[in-house]
């Protein structure tokens, strides 16, 4: 599936939680630099080395292990602090922060480093750290180091940075200021980022400290909007209406200024509620920071779908019990539900709030079977991967398969997700024919495709893409021929229908395993690139919003967002009305015709794909 070209300025759209990464490749005009040139004092072939090793990173980006084989063969020679600044910059901008982080603490170490490869080396170290969440080792490096930026590219993830790294910081009414300088080159999303966790940080603050940073606010518009309608409440709490009313005044011409609603008094209305605003609720650790990039993009892209009448997405950082605080917060506001969060602890502690509250919740938990405590006012919207073997189970079962084969990783996710199949088959009246296992870190799989004997079928697979894309042709070259279900005869072999979670399918597996996976029955939740008319305007509509390719998590943030407004826009009147319609709600969705069964999860299959080979041409379609 061809794909349109994306500016820089659109390929950095949504990604402000991992700190707009996605600069490899991308030219760049001429700029002043504080890197010395490349000493000539050194061993020649080194300075060749590293010359030739910088032209490639400068004209395509990459070539970290060039850099950093030349500081481990040269370690004492003049050019290896200017491979380990390069190794540290190349693996920044490819998303290893925890590789820069190692090349430039090497770099800074040095004793006899000169001072423009300082200044670029903590500038990078800096941009690391704050994406690695790690705000007390970024911010004094970003600190003294902005002279050290060298383009604008460089300025928006220095800003970036600063901003995301106070608001980690034990002191997150410090990013205010950051804020406005960040203001104005900021995508859409980077600034709906801003105001939502700087919304946060300001409920969250003391009086004391409302007070200051209103004493020190000035002329930032940015800063006085986020603010203002706190410090005035202060203000009026004091007993000083007159003051409280300026500052309201202000609030507004700022608010006005960067074009963002005046805020008004809180009505209730009489009739149908409008989409109005959708809170969610996004832990951004360290540990879930890409899961959280993901459901971030999913959540504004759905949004922006929805046209003149878009909801705005209140994104709350909160996990474990603080998610529950979260869900408190937005409840005594104006969100008419909540999208999230993500993981276990968060989802439980989120769900008994809602309940305590009558708030509805839409969860984005992988493991829904293992929830509880919602009670009517929560739902999950994302299948298990158990869910999706049991869909696998039921399409090959209406295919006429009666006999099957698992092969399976020996992890917890393997052997969960075989469980979930096998006694699915049972419970159709079709049997497993055998069941072989391999070592979850496999990455040959020659020797263990001929150990898939006896006569089945339909091979189950439950694993990653990566991992399929080794063992299709694996499964070929052992006589195991994929094929669509009812095929007689192929060359080369047996047919057998292939069946797999595929966990993160797209262009990489039908580059690498289509040929191998003719009539396949895959269940990856959701397959970027697919032949389906649905998915297709899903993903360009992102590509065209964040420059990149969606994922399965991107998707179900998506149909969350877009069920909540289905079901608002058909007429609910208020948010016990609004559970109600849920619970009874379809959808055609890119993860699937959403529903929710009575436990509040999905009731549907999702979207089971199947590969076709034509020739040279390899297709995934879904069979909905």
């Amino acid at each position: 599936m061809s794909r349109p070209s994306v500016s820089r300025a659109a390929a950095r759209a949504l990604a402000f939680v991992a700190l707009c990464l996605a600069l490899a490749g991308c030219p760049r005009p001429t700029r002043r630099t504080l890197v010395p040139s490349v000493p000539t004092s050194g061993d020649a072939a080194a300075r060749q080395q590293f010359l030739a090793a910088q032209a490639a990173f400068e004209r395509d980006g990459g070539h970290i292990e060039d850099f950093q084989a030349i500081a481990d063969a040269y370690p004492d020679d003049p050019v290896a602090p200017f491979a380990l600044l390069y190794a540290g910059i190349a693996s920044q901008r490819s998303g290893e922060a925890a590789a820069a982080v190692a090349s430039l603490t090497k770099l800074l170490a040095r004793t006899d480093l000169e001072p423009g490869l300082r200044a670029r080396g903590e500038l990078y170290l800096g941009l690391a750290a704050s994406y690695l969440g790690d705000a007390d080792t970024a911010l004094p490096l970003l600190a003294r180091s902005e002279a050290a930026v060298e383009d604008d590219q460089e300025r928006g993830e220095y800003l970036a940075a600063q901003v995301h790294s106070h608001l980690a910081s034990a002191r997150p009414l410090d990013a205010l200021p950051w804020m406005d300088r960040f203001w104005k080159s900021a995508s859409a999303a980077e600034r709906a980022y801003m105001l939502a966790r700087g919304a946060t940080a300001v409920a969250a603050a003391s009086p004391e400290e409302i007070a200051a940073a209103w004493a020190a606010v000035g002329e930032r518009p940015v800063a006085i909007a986020l603010l203002a309608e706190r410090a005035a409440g202060e203000r009026a709490a004091a007993g000083d209406r007159d003051g409280a009313a300026i500052i309201r005044r202000q609030g507004a011409t700022a608010r006005t200024s960067l074009d963002l609603p005046v805020e008004q008094p809180d009505e209730t209305p009489a009739g149908p509620i409008a989409i109005g605003r959708i809170g969610a609720i996004v832990g951004q650790s360290a540990r879930q920071a890409r899961l959280a990039e993901q459901i971030v993009k999913g959540l504004h892209v759905a949004a922006g779908s929805l046209g003149d009448g878009a909801p705005g997405i209140e994104i709350v950082d909160a996990e474990g019990p603080a998610a529950a605080a979260a869900v408190t917060s937005m409840a005594g506001g104006d969100a008419i539900a909540i999208v999230g969060p993500a993981d276990g602890a968060s989802v439980d502690a989120a769900s008994a709030r809602a309940s305590e509250l009558g708030m509805p919740l839409v969860t984005l938990s992988p493991r829904p079977e293992e929830r509880t405590g919602g009670g009517r006012w929560v739902f999950h919207v994302m299948h298990s991967a158990e869910a999706r073997a049991r869909a696998l189970a039921r399409r090959a079962h209406a295919a006429g398969l009666r006999s099957f084969a698992v092969l399976r990783p020996e992890s917890g996710y393997g052997a969960a997700v075989a469980k979930a199949f096998v006694a699915e088959v049972a419970a159709l009246g079709d049997a497993v024919v055998t069941e072989v296992t391999y070592p979850a870190g496999t990455k040959s799989f020659a020797a263990i495709a001929k150990k898939v004997k006896g006569s089945w079928q339909g091979l189950f697979v439950p694993d990653t893409a990566e991992k399929v894309e080794l063992l299709a042709p694996a499964l070929a070259a052992a006589g195991l021929v994929a094929a669509p279900a009812g095929t007689k005869k192929v060359k080369g072999g047996r047919p057998i229908v292939l069946m797999s979670t595929v966990e993160g399918a797209g262009d990489d597996y039908l580059r690498e395993a289509g040929r191998y996976s003719d009539g396949a029955l895959l269940a990856p939740g959701y397959f970027p690139g697919a032949d389906d008319d649905l998915g297709r305007r899903f993903e360009q509509a992102y590509l065209a919003e964040t420059g990149k390719t969606p994922t399965a998590v991107d998707a179900y943030a998506y149909d969350a967002i877009r069920v909540i407004a289905a079901v608002v826009t058909a007429g609910a009147r208020g948010r016990d009305d609004l559970v109600r319609r849920l619970a009874t709600a379809q959808v055609d969705g890119v993860t699937g015709a959403l529903r929710f069964d009575a436990d509040h999860r999905r009731g549907d299959d999702g979207v089971v794909y199947t590969v076709a080979v034509d020739g040279a041409a390899v297709t995934v379609k879904p069979l909905r």
